[in-house]
């Protein structure tokens, strides 16, 4: 029965289809082919193979199990299943389509029913290589060509991967990703090209998922066509391709799913990453040509690039081919997981896949670029997801710094603008997720294509410029990214200052192309980039803040559940602690180990921070006068003093200028000749051809341009040589006549301008007799003169470009650049690449960074870190926010512009910075322009409305600032209440003078009639235009005299454009003073009575609003517990009894009523016995009492504590000690 059931289900895929092959093969050209499907058809309608495997042991592969299955227990034998699946293999080998196509819809049939089980490998056993060569046989079948035919193959291919019965690994596995690159680029049909680009991620998704399960069944989702594809199918307008391409993944991951889970069909999920493949949509922009890079940024990328060029490139021509597995011999034990090697192998093909570059003869290949461009879109979405084994195996980082970097440095410098920003999304991934293993590779690669970029103002490529800005936005994104890179590079030594450097760049983009400088940008381009430049800045600053409201614990009302987001970020879990903590991952066995963190506590990150800043000024000092900056580094303990230890840094520091080192060096004094005998003899030329140690020696520094300096220290190199090398001549003289006719020969055989060259002849005549009378060996300076013919002496390229534009280079004037030729090559020379020995000194070079950088990658997790950080970037900062907002009137750019002030202004205040945020602060308040209110614009109401939600989100902490912010309120009440026509305080509380009588006189027939209150809202706006809010400077520099109608018109428009902003809102930031925390609301009140001295001090203007708002604080804050209330009032009883003994009487009554009504509500709360409190807050009415000498003042307190006796005699106890004072 069992047996019957087999045959039942294999012969519903495969008699139908070996009779198509049978019907559509040539009988002449195909017999063998069709009398193997007729065998294999009358097999299983006559004969009833056995259940289970027939054993016999005359036929060794009738014993073995084979790939077959029914579905069910039974299996066929090897011998079987090779007789069965011959015929296939054969057929989709013909190719013959009508043939091969019945043979791939079974294939595909009975991977999807599970019929097919085993593993793929043709280096496997037999079960294993007939797997593979049935794979194979499928592959060939994308070359008929077909568009039919093609869809099949990836329908097969994506079945096997997707099957979790038939396991393929190793190179089945990258033939099969091979043949879905090779259809992508190869098909002419688009839908098909859009297929074999989903299926080849859909794939990927597969390996990669089951790596880090760590499980072949582990269960996988389809893929998001719609949303992962890039939009480059402008056909497909009503969606229908992206719906049959989507129909077309889920249908076989549905089939696949169905076998593993028959009970619950189409149900698979991959928990953990849902959504996780759907957000990769390229922008595609037009191919534009990118800037030279001769600069040290990609110098030090080269270093990089060529310290990888001959591991990385050995091979290249074999990727994805049978010549893989030379090198992969031991790559499975090495790896020690199938699942693991699966996907190294298929990373390191994309990768190889990536660097494609076209020959020189064929620059403008498009099926190369496709090839490229998908490559590096894979690799984006494999990085954007990476799993944790991914982010901290050993093997998979050694895989990103040995082939992805390298493809990284290739493709940053293509002229096509997808490639270029392609680069930058991957770029960014690594930055984001994998930044604690690639420390020293990040260092490199971010200046080299970020802030290379980001620096050029004058002459940029504005879609690689946009790009780079549109990446520094999505990289604030993550908080602590920032962070990590300032802890991590501005406070390293040896690391350049990314941080710093990207603020001022951003800062330089954001200011514009500068006056008089040439450029190639058009206005709107250059608007455009300035304002996303804007963009940016105010992202690093909001970056900044929601690192230190997760620090600090403080709840951000714009976005409540950000905070939750961030923490549960994978990567706060991969980093390790800057306190040395480091999380255990258990997934990952072989996981990262060179990011194990040392204490590095706040005074140890600010020391390093302080060390380098003080390195870096006795650098820029030397690069000026070498000698004072010596002085200085010893001094500042940076340097030793003995010579062999500044020769140390001078042979060792970056950042030096060459020249000045070699002008140093060959100096008389005592201490330079010490130093450059010490720096000499640290060199070991043991063992060393003579050109080779010159090379090394004058690697480190320009010769200078002074003969006797050169010849002292040319005298020391010989000596030098010779003491290491006593049997290459008889003394150092013949070393120091050799050196200088090495370094002629040099400048002979290099320089363009030398018509009349050297020859091997005249060379060794010019030697003659040079060896203590005797000659070299011919042989000996023939080769001498062929390897400087061949290969130029130059010195180390390392930060040359910056040196050369701050050395006098005396060289030059001297013409001695003539006679050394160790310049720096210029533009348009030979490539780096074509000198072995340039390559092997740039290996050295890089190995020499990798040397001095720290290993260790630190995760800030101190708040205090964001001090060093605000000290970097807040002028920048405060400059790129200020200018615009000063000078423009775009609603966009001043929206950025204040965004920008509100963030900064919660960083500063929120780590108690008070210089930086009374920086922001002032300078936003002045734009406010409420002291001149003829100049309001809507931009100025935009900064009102800005201050009061920066005072009412960040009241805990703005301390004494709360002046400016309380000034500014008071500014806006008084000039609503002109612009209602409401009549000034001053009405009721001014002294007469006859100054202020002759300003009510002031001509208002030229005055506009205004709307709601009539003559009086203009006299008294007239009033205010003329002094400005409360006697502060006038308008238009009339601070005194009349008002002419357009001013006054102006004012008019300007005071009713002040009700977008109501006086509720203001009144809110009062109400609210209850909830501010018992700090801060001591500074509240301080600043409030201050700005209340200051409304009532005025003589002329006096104003009684902060008064009253004092008084209604007073009562909302009554009820807070005594010790913070007490702190409360000892503020508001010097300020009662200041202004109770005031000259001007109308303002003493008025504060000693207001004094009496919050007496009579804090009596209403009762008092315990023993405590003084009561005392203590009538105590003013005493104090006023005694001081104050006007009668009608000394005639209120006493009525008023009168009132108090008689209507609240029953709570009174403490205070019946001042009432009788008084």
């Amino acid at each position: 029965m069992a047996s019957s059931e087999a045959d039942s289900r294999l012969s519903l895929v495969l008699i139908p289809a070996l009779d198509k092959i049978i019907k559509n093969a040539s009988w002449r050209k195909h017999s063998k082919l069709a009398h193997e499907c007729k065998s294999v058809i009358d097999r299983f309608l006559t004969s009833t193979p056995s259940v289970g495997v027939v054993v016999d042991e005359s036929e060794p592969n009738v014993s073995i199990p084979g790939p077959l299955h029914d579905g069910g227990s039974i299996e066929f034998s090897l011998a079987d299943s090779e007789s069965i699946l011959s015929p296939l293999i054969s057929a989709c080998g013909s190719g013959f389509l009508k043939i091969a196509d019945p043979a791939l819809d079974a294939i595909q049939k009975l991977i999807a029913h599970g019929y097919l089980r085993g593993e793929s490998d043709p280096s496997g056993g037999d079960e294993a290589k007939l797997l593979a060569k049935l794979m194979e046989s499928v592959c060939k079948c994308h070359d008929l060509g077909d568009d039919a035919v093609e869809l099949m193959v990836l329908k097969t291919l994506l079945s096997a991967v997707t099957s979790t019965s038939l396991r393929i690994h190793g190179d089945c596995l990258l033939l099969i990703v091979r043949t879905c690159y090779d259809i992508y680029l190869g098909s002419k049909n688009v839908v098909n090209q859009t297929t074999a680009k989903a299926s080849l991620i859909q794939m990927l998704v597969i390996v990669f998922r089951r790596m880090e399960a760590d499980c072949s069944t582990a269960p996988v989702q389809p893929i998001v066509v719609a949303e992962l594809m890039e939009p480059i199918e402008k056909s497909d307008v009503d969606g229908s391709m992206t719906q049959f391409v989507q129909g077309f993944i889920t249908k076989i991951m549905q089939d696949i799913d169905v076998v593993l889970n028959p009970a619950t069909p189409g149900k698979a999920s991959l928990s953990g990453h849902d959504g996780a493949f759907e957000t990769t949509t390229v922008e595609t922009t037009n191919p534009a040509d990118l800037l030279d890079s001769t600069d040290k940024d990609m110098l030090d990328a080269k270093y990089w690039e060529i310290s990888m060029y001959k591991t990385a490139l050995e091979g290249r021509k074999g990727e994805l081919a049978d010549g893989e597995t030379d090198r992969d011999d031991d790559l499975e034990i090495q790896i020690g997981n199938k699942l693991r090697r699966d996907a190294f192998l298929v990373f390191r093909a994309l990768c190889k896949l990536s660097m494609k570059t076209p020959p020189k003869e064929a620059l403008a290949d498009p099926q190369l670029m496709r090839g490229k461009i998908v490559a590096l879109e894979l690799l984006k979405i494999l990085l954007e997801n990476a799993g944790a084994i991914f982010r901290t195996s050993d093997r998979f980082l050694g895989a990103i710094k040995q082939y992805l970097c390298l493809s990284l440095l290739k493709n940053s410098a293509s002229t096509l603008m997808i490639v270029f920003q392609l680069s930058c999304s991957i770029f960014i991934s690594l930055v984001s997720r994998f930044r604690a293993g690639l420390k020293a590779e990040i260092g490199v690669f971010f200046p080299m294509i970020v802030l290379r970029v980001l620096e050029n103002v004058a002459q940029p490529n504005f879609q690689q410029k946009m790009i780079v800005l549109k990446f520094l936005e999505k990289l604030c994104v993550d908080s602590q990214i920032l962070v990590d890179i300032f802890i991590n590079y501005d406070c390293d030594v040896n690391s350049s200052n990314i941080f710093e450097r990207m603020v001022n760049g951003l800062l330089k983009t954001a200011q514009g192309v500068p006056a008089g400088v040439t450029t190639s940008l058009l206005p709107p381009q250059d608007a455009t980039m300035k304002l996303e430049a804007m963009k940016c800045l105010v992202a690093v600053l909001k970056s900044m803040g929601d690192w230190m409201n997760k620090q600090l614990r403080i709840p951000d009302p714009h976005s409540p559940k950000r905070l939750e987001v961030v923490e549960n970020t994978p990567e706060s879990e991969n980093l390790p602690l800057a306190n040395g903590n480091l999380n255990e991952h258990a997934e990952a066995s072989d996981s990262h180990s060179e990011t194990s963190s040392e204490v590095s506590d706040v005074s140890n990150i600010e020391q390093r921070r302080a060390y380098k800043l003080e390195l870096q000024e006795g650098i820029s000092l030397f690069n000026r006068k070498p000698k004072k900056g010596i002085d200085f580094l010893i001094n500042a303990k940076k340097v030793g003093n003995s010579p062999e230890e500044i020769a140390a840094f001078l042979k060792d520091a970056s950042g030096l200028n060459k020249t000045l080192v070699g002008d140093y060096l060959g100096e008389r004094d005592d201490l330079p000749l010490k130093v450059m005998h010490a720096y000499v003899d640290s060199f070991d030329f043991q063992g060393m051809e003579f050109d080779e140690a010159i090379r090394a020696f004058l690697q480190g520094f320009r010769l200078p341009g002074e003969a006797q300096k050169i010849d002292r220290i040319m005298e020391k190199f010989a000596e030098r040589y010779w003491k290491c090398n006593p049997k290459a001549f008889t003394s150092a003289d013949t070393a120091y006549v050799l050196a200088y006719s090495v370094i002629m020969l040099n400048t002979d055989a290099h320089n363009p301008m030398v018509k009349n060259k050297m020859s091997p002849d005249d060379f060794i005549r010019n030697n003659r007799g040079i060896d203590d009378g005797k000659d070299l060996p011919e042989d000996y300076l023939r080769s001498l003169y062929e390897r400087i013919s061949r290969n130029e002496i130059k010195m180390k390229d390392d930060g040359l470009a910056l040196q050369q534009k701050q050395s006098v280079n005396s060289n030059r004037i001297l013409g001695l650049d003539n006679i050394l030729n160790i310049v720096i090559r210029k533009r348009g020379e030979e490539h780096l690449e074509t000198s072995d020995d340039l390559i092997r000194h740039m290996q050295e070079q890089f190995k020499e960074k990798a040397r001095k950088s720290e290993s260790v990658y630190y995760a800030a997790t101190d708040v205090v870190i964001l001090r060093f950080m605000i000290e970097v970037c807040w002028a920048p900062m405060l400059a790129a926010f200020s200018v615009p907002l000063d000078q423009s009137d775009d609603d966009v750019i001043i929206s950025q512009c204040l965004e920008g002030f509100r963030y900064a202004i919660h960083v500063t205040a929120a780590m108690s910075m008070k210089t930086h945020r009374d920086a922001f602060i002032t300078s936003l308040a002045k734009f406010t322009s409420l002291h001149s209110p003829a100049d309001i614009k809507q931009k100025n109401i935009d900064a009102i409305k800005a201050i009061v939600t920066i005072a009412d989100e960040d009241g805990n902490y703005l301390q004494e600032a709360w002046e400016h912010v309380l000034t500014c309120v008071s500014r806006f009440e008084h000039l609503h209440l002109l612009g209602e026509g409401a009549p000034p305080d001053a009405t009721f509380f001014a002294v007469p003078q006859n100054e202020l009588e002759k300003s009510k006189q002031s001509k208002s027939t030229i005055l506009p009639v205004l709307k709601r209150k009539g003559p009086g809202k203009v006299n008294h706006a007239a009033t205010a235009s003329r002094r400005g809010s409360y006697d502060s400077a006038g308008v238009g520099g009339h601070a005194s005299g009349s008002v002419t109608s357009e001013q006054m018109s102006n004012l008019v428009s300007n005071l009713n454009m002040l009700e977008q902003v109501g006086s509720s809102e203001m009144n809110r930031l009062f109400t609210r003073s209850q909830k501010l925390n018992s700090e801060a609301i001591i500074d509240f009140v301080k600043a409030l009575c201050k700005v209340s001295m200051e409304e009532l001090r005025s003589t002329s203007d006096p104003r009684v609003f902060s008064l009253t708002k004092i008084v209604e604080i007073a009562h909302y804050n009554m009820n807070r517990i005594r010790l913070v209330w007490s702190s409360i009032w000892i503020v508001l009883s010097d300020f009662f009894v200041t202004i109770g003994c005031s000259e001007n009487l109308s303002i003493a009554i008025f504060a000693m009523d207001s004094l009496r009504q919050l007496a009579m509500k804090f009596l209403d709360r009762e008092e315990l016995a023993n405590y003084n409190f009561q005392n203590e807050f009538m105590k003013p009415f005493v104090v006023v009492m005694r001081k104050s000498s006007a009668v009608e003042i000394r005639e209120l307190i006493i009525r008023c504590v009168s009132q108090m006796v008689l209507s609240r005699v029953g709570n009174v106890k403490s205070g019946w000690k001042s009432m009788f004072m008084v």
